[in-house]
C-alpha cells in the first residue's frame, strides 16, 4: 500500500540524524519555532495542547496555493472542497452539508472574524501570515460552529520597515495570470499602513465541446488596506479594509455517467382523468443519452457538453467587503484587553445548468445577500505565578436572504403539450418555473472564559466554560410560475406537475427559534521532560440548529433542523526531538456526535435533518525535521474512522428512489447505520521536502517537493459507488532562483506532476435516474513566477 511506503519514508528519515549528522563538525540544525493563536494567545505551537496544523505564508507561497479548498491536501483530516452553494469543509470527517440554510461545522476565522457562511471563504490567499487548523471541537473560546475544528487565518499586519513585493505568475495550461503587489511603510513616527493587491484571470482547463470553448473562465481582483497605530508603548490599533470581486463562467462540471432515465410517469402525477401506464411511458419515458449531445461518453475525462438557458448563463459572481477593528491595551505587564470589531458583507449571484448537458432543460438562478457585525471584548492576564486566564464577550448579528429560480423546459425532451385521445386531449404544460425567497436574521451573545492552574512547573490543569444564546427568525415562501417567470401562476396543472416532480408546493412560512447552549473544556498537562508534552483534551461542541432553505413544500416540521452537539476526547503528545532539530505530535481522538445535522441531495431535491448519532475516531501524527541547515523534511500522516452509529432514516440512492416510485412509495429512506460519512478517507498523508543551497556570496537555489495521498472516499451520503473518489496521490514541486541582495526571485511551480484524475464533488442528474455528474479538478499544470522585493 503506498501510504505504508510513505510512513516507511517518514521513519527512515528520523534515523538519518542517528548516523550521518552525529558524525559531521557542523553545527546541528534547528527547527524555527512556530507560533499559534489556537488559545487566542500567541503560544509555541509545542505547547498547545490541542491537534493543531499550522501553515505558515512562504508555505503558501513556494506552493502557489491560490485559494483555501488547495491547502487541504497538505492538511491530513482536512478536506475541503467547492460546492455550488460555496465551501464545504470537513475536519476529521464531519463537515455541514451543502444547504443555504446550513453554517459549517468548521468556524472559519479571518483576523478575529468569524465567517460562518460558504462565500465567505472565497477571500484569496493574498499577504497570508499564518493558517491553523484546530481540530476538534472549539466552542469554549472560538464559540458555536465549531463542533469539528476551526480554521483561523492571519494575514499581515503592517511593520515599521519599508519594504514591498511585486509578483507575476503565468499558467499556460491553465490560460492564467497573477499580478500581486505588497507595500508596506511607515507613515511618521507612529503609523504603518501596509497595502496589497491581487489579480488573477484564468481561461479554464475543460474542454466544453458543445459552447466550443475552454471552462471555466474566471477573474478574480482583491485589495486590501492595513493601517496600525502605534498610540503608546501599552496601545496599539490596527484597521484593516478589503474588497473582493469573483467572477466564474461555467462550472468544473461534468457528466460522468449517462445511463440514466427519465421517467415523468414515476412521479405520481394527478392527471384530470385515470390512463393507463402502456399509454404514459412512450410518451413521457427517455434515456438520457438518445436525447443529448452524441459526443457526450458519459466519461471522466475533462470533457463537458452542458448548455444554459441563454438567458441565464451558467456563471458566479461574487463581491464582498469586510472590515476589522483591533485595539491591543496592556493594562500592565501581566494584563492585556483586547477588542475586535468586525463587518463582513457579500452579494453572490450563481446561475447553474441543473441537468449538466447540452440539453436547455434545468437551469436555476441563485442570489444570496448577506451582512454580519461582531464584537469581541476580552481580556488576557496572569494571577500570580500560578494562574493564567483569558475571559470575554462577545456580541453577534447577521442577515440572509436567499433566492432561487429554478426553470424547466420538458419542450427539450420532445414532451408534448397535449395527449390526444379519442374525442378529447389532455394538456400538460411543457415549460413552469418556481421561485423560493428565503431571508433569516441571526442574533448571538456569549460569555466565555478559561483558566490554567500551573500546578507545578511539569504539570498544569485548563478549565474553559462558554455560554451562549443564538436567535433566529426565518420567513420563506414559494411560488409555482409561468415558465421564466417568478409569479405565481394560476394554473392547477403547473402546481401538480412541480409538486410531483420534487413536492414543490406554493406556500409562505414563517418561524423561529432560541437557544441557550453551554462548551466546556477540560486540558491536562503533563511536561515528561522539558521537551516532551503530554496532554489529555476533554470538550464539548456545539453548532446551531435552524431552517432548511433549500425545502420545497409548507411543512413547518421539514422547515427546522434541531442543534447538533458533539464530545471529543483525545490525548496528545508533543516532542523536540535532537537538540531542536525535530519535533513529533500525535494525537488519538474520539469523538461522539448526536443529532447530526445533515443534507443530501436526491433525485428530486435537498433532504434535511438531524441523523441520530455518528463517531468519528483515529490517529494523526506529524514530523518535522532538520536533516542540516539546507535540508528540512517533513511528514505527516493521520487514520480515521468516522460511521454513523445510528441513521435509519438515511436518504436514498437515484435507483433505490426510483424503484420505491414504481412500488408506489412517494419517499424512500434506508438504514445507514454503520455506514461511513463523506469526505472522510480512512487515509490521509503527506510528505514533504524543501532544500535551499547557497550560490556564492548573493544567490540561493531552492528545491521544494511535496506528495500528498489519499485513500478513496464517499463525497455523496447516499454512499452510491458512482460518487465516490478513488484513492489517489499528487506530486506536487518548486524549483527557484532568488538573488538576496537585489531582491529577485525567480521560480517554477509543477501542480499534479502525474496528472492525476480527481472530482472534488458530484451527485445524481436531477430526474435521470442512473445519471451522475461530478466536479474536476485541475489537471497537471506548470507556473513561472517572478517576484522582486525591496
Amino acid at each position: 500500500m503506498l501510504y505504508r511506503n510513505l510512513w516507511g519514508s517518514a521513519l527512515a528519515l528520523a534515523l538519518v540524524p542517528a548516523t550521518g549528522l552525529a558524525a559531521s563538525e557542523e553545527p546541528r540544525a534547528k527547527l524555527e519555532e512556530v507560533i499559534v493563536t489556537a488559545q487566542k494567545q500567541k503560544q509555541s505551537l509545542q505547547d498547545v495542547p490541542i491537534a493543531v496544523a499550522a501553515v505558515d505564508g512562504a508555505k503558501i507561497r513556494d506552493a502557489g496555493i491560490k485559494r483555501i479548498e488547495e491547502l487541504a491536501a497538505y492538511i491530513p483530516n482536512f478536506k475541503m472542497t467547492a460546492t455550488a452553494q460555496g465551501n464545504a469543509i470537513y475536519i476529521r470527517g464531519v463537515g455541514a452539508g451543502d444547504n443555504r440554510g446550513f453554517e459549517q461545522s468548521v468556524g472559519m476565522f479571518i483576523d478575529g472574524i468569524y465567517a460562518g457562511r460558504g462565500q465567505q471563504f472565497q477571500t484569496p490567499f493574498l499577504d497570508i501570515a499564518l493558517v491553523e487548523v484546530l481540530k476538534g471541537p472549539q466552542g469554549t473560546l472560538f464559540g458555536k460552529n465549531t463542533i469539528s475544528g476551526a480554521v483561523n487565518i492571519t494575514t499581515n499586519r503592517p511593520s515599521e520597515e519599508f519594504s514591498g513585493e511585486l509578483g507575476y505568475q503565468s499558467n499556460p495550461e491553465l490560460g492564467a495570470t497573477e499580478v500581486t503587489a505588497i507595500l508596506n511603510t511607515p507613515i511618521g513616527e507612529y503609523f504603518s499602513a501596509r497595502v496589497a493587491y491581487k489579480r488573477l484571470e484564468e481561461s479554464g482547463y475543460l474542454e466544453n465541446f458543445v459552447t466550443d470553448q475552454e471552462e471555466t473562465p474566471k477573474a478574480d481582483e482583491s485589495v486590501r488596506l492595513a493601517l496600525r497605530w502605534d498610540a503608546s508603548e501599552k496601545l496599539e490599533a490596527n484597521l484593516k479594509v478589503e474588497k473582493s470581486d469573483f467572477g466564474v463562467q461555467g462550472s468544473t462540471f461534468q457528466v460522468t455517467d449517462k445511463t440514466g432515465t427519465f421517467n415523468l410517469y414515476q412521479s405520481n402525477i394527478i392527471l384530470p382523468i385515470d390512463l393507463p401506464i402502456s399509454l404514459l411511458v412512450p410518451l413521457l419515458s427517455f434515456n438520457l443519452e438518445d436525447e443529448i449531445d452524441p459526443r457526450e461518453d458519459g466519461k471522466f475525462d475533462r470533457r463537458k457538453s452542458d448548455r444554459q438557458f441563454a438567458w441565464q448563463p451558467a456563471m458566479a459572481q461574487n463581491n464582498s467587503e469586510a472590515a476589522v477593528f483591533t485595539l491591543d491595551y496592556e493594562l500592565s505587564d501581566t494584563l492585556t484587553i483586547t477588542s475586535i470589531t468586525g463587518y463582513s458583507q457579500f452579494d453572490f449571484h450563481f446561475n447553474l445548468d441543473a441537468d449538466f448537458t447540452d440539453l436547455e432543460l434545468i437551469g436555476t438562478e441563485n442570489g444570496e445577500e448577506f451582512k454580519q457585525l461582531s464584537q469581541e471584548l476580552r481580556i488576557t492576564g496572569s494571577a500570580g505565578e500560578k494562574i493564567d486566564y483569558i475571559a470575554g464577550v462577545y456580541l453577534h448579528t447577521q442577515d440572509l436572504k436567499s433566492t432561487l429560480w429554478l426553470n424547466l423546459d420538458f419542450a427539450a425532451l420532445g414532451i408534448p403539450s397535449a395527449i390526444p385521445l379519442p374525442g378529447q386531449s389532455i394538456s400538460l404544460p411543457s415549460q413552469l418555473a418556481t421561485y423560493t425567497e428565503f431571508t433569516q436574521t441571526a442574533d448571538s451573545a456569549a460569555v466565555f472564559g478559561q483558566a490554567t492552574w500551573n500546578i507545578t512547573e511539569s504539570f498544569s490543569a485548563t478549565l474553559g466554560l462558554r455560554w451562549g444564546q443564538d436567535e433566529k427568525r426565518a420567513d420563506k415562501f414559494l411560488d409555482v410560475a409561468e415558465f421564466r417567470t417568478k409569479e405565481r401562476t394560476v394554473n392547477p396543472l403547473h402546481a401538480i406537475i412541480a409538486g410531483s416532480l420534487n413536492n414543490s408546493e406554493n406556500h409562505n412560512i414563517a418561524s423561529s427559534r432560541k437557544v441557550d447552549n453551554v462548551s466546556p473544556a477540560l486540558n491536562i498537562q503533563w511536561y515528561a521532560t522539558q521537551d516532551t508534552m503530554t496532554y489529555f483534551r476533554y470538550a464539548k461542541g456545539f453548532k446551531d440548529g435552524g431552517f432548511n432553505a433549500s425545502d420545497t413544500t409548507a411543512s413547518l416540521e421539514a422547515f427546522s433542523f434541531e442543534d447538533e452537539e458533539a464530545d471529543t476526547f483525545e490525548l496528545g503528545l508533543k516532542s523536540s526531538l535532537l537538540d531542536g532539530a525535530a519535533t513529533f505530535n500525535a494525537a488519538l481522538f474520539y469523538t461522539e456526535f448526536m443529532n447530526r445535522q445533515v443534507s443530501n441531495f436526491t433525485l428530486t431535491g435537498f433532504v434535511v435533518g438531524n441523523a441520530a448519532e455518528s463517531i468519528t475516531q483515529g490517529v494523526e501524527t506529524d514530523f518535522r525535521l532538520a536533516l542540516s541547515q539546507n535540508l528540512t523534511v517533513g511528514a505527516s500522516m493521520a487514520f480515521l474512522d468516522s460511521y454513523f452509529t445510528s441513521f435509519v432514516d438515511g436518504p436514498c440512492t437515484a435507483m433505490q428512489t426510483d424503484a420505491a416510485f414504481a412500488a408506489g412509495n412517494s419517499s424512500c429512506t434506508q438504514d445507514l447505520s454503520g455506514a461511513g460519512g463523506d469526505y472522510a478517507p480512512e487515509i490521509t498523508a503527506s510528505l514533504t521536502a524543501q532544500y535551499l543551497q547557497p550560490i556564492g556570496d548573493a544567490m540561493e537555489l531552492g528545491i521544494q517537493l511535496d506528495l500528498n495521498y489519499s485513500d478513496e472516499y464517499y463525497y455523496a451520503q447516499d454512499r452510491d459507488d458512482a460518487d465516490m473518489q478513488e484513492a489517489y496521490y499528487k506530486i506536487n514541486g518548486r524549483i527557484s532562483l532568488s538573488h538576496l541582495g537585489q531582491g529577485w526571485e525567480l521560480g517554477l511551480i509543477a501542480k499534479n506532476l502525474t496528472n492525476e484524475l480527481t472530482r472534488s464533488t458530484g451527485s445524481d442528474i436531477p430526474l435521470f435516474v442512473g445519471a451522475h455528474v461530478a466536479a474536476t479538478e485541475p489537471p497537471r499544470n506548470v507556473s513561472l513566477e517572478g517576484i522582486l522585493r525591496f
